[in-house]
């Protein structure tokens, strides 16, 4: 959790996820049907939580009471940058399994939007571990909007960037409430663009149902870091059959829209979250981080479209346009081509 434009300058050490997720069963092991003896837990704006939780050197005070509350696999919050990874990390350190799944089918900047969120579950009890060891907890939060907001203060004392931990999901939950087989939709997109014979960028449409909305060269960036977020935009000035248009994406850690303007003068919107607005290298077809766009870079820009958990009107109010303050109504780029599996030696 944090801004992925600090990691250039902050690295992680390497244990504050391994961290979070034993903070996270120790306190699951220390819960009483939902409740919780902790001297240092505090209480405000609707959530319960410890500053900095202290693990117990009580074996027997910490044990697990009930196997089922045993933390037996990872997933990935999201399918994106470093997170879409990170369980495999962890999965192999922990001796763990890694299950082919997400949490929100591409990746989105603010914790309510996590799928099994949206769909009823609760994210509480979790864990925010930082590169220091400190462990922030919440135990407890009326909304998932409010533990986003007291986790994003969090975090930006702990320098914008720590480990993040949320309330195991069941199997049914995973099953039910969750973006299936994304591992595996990761795999096969990029086998697909690593052996193109001829265009990467043509394997990805074809892949993923895409639309390609501009090849071209960045003229403009603006970015900041700003309440934990690295929130710009990205003005690209097109090439080829494009050279008489620009196309402008706006950001907040994810590209949120596109909109492009041509010769006339004429702007429309072309692409809106929760479809996904890839930007890619125009030759190689990989992608560039919104931390990484720099002036001069020659890219394509693509559609692809959302994961139907992200499109129906329960999930729209949560991560569709107006989640992000966009006036526009989401437009759909196309139909979910939903993945096969990994095939399994």
């Amino acid at each position: 959790m944090g801004s992925p434009g600090v990691l250039t300058e902050k690295l992680m050490s390497g244990r504050e996820m391994l961290e979070a997720i034993k903070c996270q069963q120790e306190i699951i092991n220390r819960s009483t049907e939902g409740s919780w003896d902790i001297k240092e837990v505090k209480s405000g704006d609707g959530i319960r939580y410890i500053d900095n939780y202290s693990t117990v050197d009580s074996r027997e005070e910490t044990k697990c009471k009930n196997t089922a509350d045993r933390i037996v696999g990872v997933m990935s919050a999201e399918i994106g940058g470093m997170n879409a990874v990170e369980p495999l990390v962890v999965g192999a350190l922990l001796d763990l399994p890694v299950v082919d799944c997400d949490g929100m089918g591409r990746a989105f900047p603010e914790l309510q939007m996590f799928v099994p969120s949206i769909y009823g579950k609760s994210l509480t009890p979790c864990c925010l571990v930082d590169d220091k060891g400190q462990q922030a907890v919440v135990l407890k939060a009326e909304t998932p909007k409010q533990l986003e907001d007291h986790f994003r203060k969090t975090v930006v004392s702990m320098g914008c960037s720590a480990a993040l931990s949320f309330n195991p999901l069941t199997k049914s939950e995973i099953l039910e409430k969750s973006v299936l087989y994304s591992l595996s939709r990761a795999r096969h997109l990029g086998h697909k663009v690593l052996s193109a014979t001829s265009s990467p960028i043509d394997a990805i449409i074809t892949k993923e149902n895409g639309t390609l909305l501009i090849i071209g060269k960045i003229s403009n960036v603006a970015r900041k870091t700003n309440e934990g977020f690295d929130k710009g935009n990205v003005t690209i000035e097109g090439t080829l059959k494009w050279s008489q248009s620009t196309l402008n994406v706006e950001f907040q850690n994810e590209n949120l829209l596109a909109r492009k303007t041509t010769a006339q003068c004429t702007e429309m919107i072309v692409a809106t979250v929760p479809d996904l607005i890839c930007i890619v290298d125009s030759d190689n077809g990989q992608p560039i981080p919104t931390d990484e766009l720099r002036y001069g870079l020659r890219v394509a820009v693509l559609a692809i479209p959302a994961s139907p958990a992200l499109t129906t009107l329960q999930a729209l109010q949560v991560v569709g346009t107006s989640a992000f303050g966009i006036q526009e109504n989401f437009q759909p780029i196309g139909m979910y081509n939903t993945p096969s599996l990994i095939p399994i030696p």
